[in-house]
């Protein structure tokens, strides 16, 4: 796992793949500028139909929605647009660290799409629901969160990789047979998730991790290949 997690951050600077990254990357940003252009429009509204109210109270108010949005939403929102650049991420990596390997057939856009939007749903949802046990109890929700953040990336990313490659019902045992390197990768796709700033590149840097990952346990097991 260390090994592909190395590779990982390798490619990160090669300029084919850093391009996807900035893409991605400018696609979350951009959401969250959106997001907070549209908050300013209801402060600006809101003070102009309740001008009673205090300017300052709205303005608090809606910096804490903001924050507390970019919270719950910066994660699942990474990971939904990291998803639907896999295919360009793992060809960067595979022409890179795999060049002698035959052609993977691709994944089709729909099947990204689907993809992410169940790993953002679920994300979400999670956040949400362990978001009361992050305030209530910091040090054994921040623990519990990370344990199922890692088991959903690493079960999520692993199968978008390996989907790439082999049909659904191969991804799903060759993953339920190395359940312990896959989790070990989701949680690490999980601490960095957890750093600000960082948060932004964790879920591409998980997808390339999981693309070392699936090569290393794959060649281990080719049998399990169809």
């Amino acid at each position: 796992m260390f090994a592909s997690a190395r590779k990982a951050v390798e490619i990160l600077f090669d300029p084919v793949f850093f391009g996807v990254v900035l893409k991605a990357l400018a696609l979350t940003i951009g959401l969250f500028v959106l997001l907070f252009l549209g908050l300013e429009y209801c402060i600006h509204w809101l003070i102009a139909v309740y001008p009673q109210w205090s300017g300052g109270f709205i303005t608090a108010i809606a910096t804490f929605l903001f924050v507390l949005l970019a919270y719950v939403l910066g994660a699942p929102v990474a990971a939904l647009f990291a998803a639907l650049f896999l295919d360009d991420i793992a060809r960067a990596i595979e022409a890179k660290s795999y060049p002698v390997d035959p052609l993977a057939p691709g994944a089709p856009f729909w099947h990204a799409l689907l993809s992410g939007l169940r790993l953002f749903g679920w994300t979400l949802i999670l956040g949400i629901l362990l978001l009361p046990l992050n305030l209530l109890l910091p040090g054994i929700g921040a623990l519990l969160s990370l344990l199922v953040s890692g088991w959903l990336l690493g079960r999520e990313y692993f199968e978008l990789a390996a989907l790439r490659h082999i049909s659904w019902k191969s991804a799903t045992s060759l993953r339920r047979r190395h359940p312990l390197a896959i989790l070990a990768g989701g949680l690490l796709i999980a601490l960095l998730a957890a750093i600000p700033f960082i948060d932004l590149f964790a879920p591409v840097l998980g997808v390339a991790l999981m693309v070392h990952e699936f090569k290393r346990l794959a060649k281990g097991n080719s049998n399990e290949v169809e």
